[in-house]
């Protein structure tokens, strides 16, 4: 089947209650700068469309947050999680 919407974000599946459509960009809580976000197509409009789309086939929509400029990320910025506040991934004795 052809997708309803054509973007790269874009998952639709059958499962056993029907099709299930979202926007995967929404879902995992992207961030985009206005400028990237027009360059994939998600555009106001094409936001309109596939929020009213999600909001029919699974009750409701979520869409990717987009940002008035790119903040550029300097090192000093990036936080270095304490010891303490790390997942235990690793048996230390």
């Amino acid at each position: 089947m052809e997708k309803l919407i054509e973007c790269r974000y874009w998952k639709e599946y059958q499962g056993l209650n029907g099709w299930t459509m979202f926007c995967s960009a929404g879902a995992f809580a992207k961030v985009f700068d206005r400028k990237e976000a027009e360059e994939i197509g998600c555009t106001d409009q094409q936001r309109a469309i596939c929020k009213k789309t999600m909001e029919q086939n699974i009750g409701y929509g979520l869409l990717p947050k987009i940002t008035a400029a790119a903040k550029e990320s300097t090192k000093d910025e990036v936080k270095t999680p304490a010891e303490g506040e790390l997942a235990a991934t690793l048996n230390r004795q």
